[in-house]
């Protein structure tokens, strides 16, 4: 396993997906057999991941990801990341509020071959939803 080449594939994948905002341009880097683990019903596989990325695209176009920590061990590695973005399009039916929020995520990315093939994700939505102003029955 070689862990450093494990965490330029994430570093990859957060420039590419998250701040150049190329939802389509991240192929490369994942695995035939790759699978996720959102709490949302989306598509499965990597096609379920690219509709997340649109929709946080929508709703926030100008987000940028901040690594605070990435950390490998063996097959997986683990980012923790902060984010910043400006409401601009809707959000799980809340309509544009023009705030600029923040919010922090946590990643676990599995590889195989050098690419992503599982992924989870905790991330501070309830925080989000706060800043946008919304009821949230958590």
């Amino acid at each position: 396993m070689n862990t450093s080449k494990n965490k330029e594939v994430v570093r990859d994948f957060t420039r590419i997906f998250k701040n150049e905002h190329n939802v389509d341009g991240i192929d490369h880097l994942f695995h035939p057999e790759f699978s996720h683990n959102f709490r949302q019903e989306v598509p499965s596989g990597l096609e379920g991941f690219k509709t997340i990325g649109r929709m946080m695209n929508g709703a926030f176009p100008d987000v940028h990801v901040t690594e605070e920590d990435l950390i490998a061990d063996g097959d997986k590695v683990v980012e923790r990341s902060s984010a910043k973005a400006t409401h601009l399009g809707d959000q799980l039916g809340i309509l544009s509020t023009g705030k600029t929020i923040s919010w922090t995520e946590i990643h676990i990315y599995q590889l195989k071959d050098e690419k992503i093939i599982q992924h989870w994700v905790e991330w501070s939505d309830r925080e989000l939803m706060e800043q946008l102003s919304a009821t949230v029955n958590m």
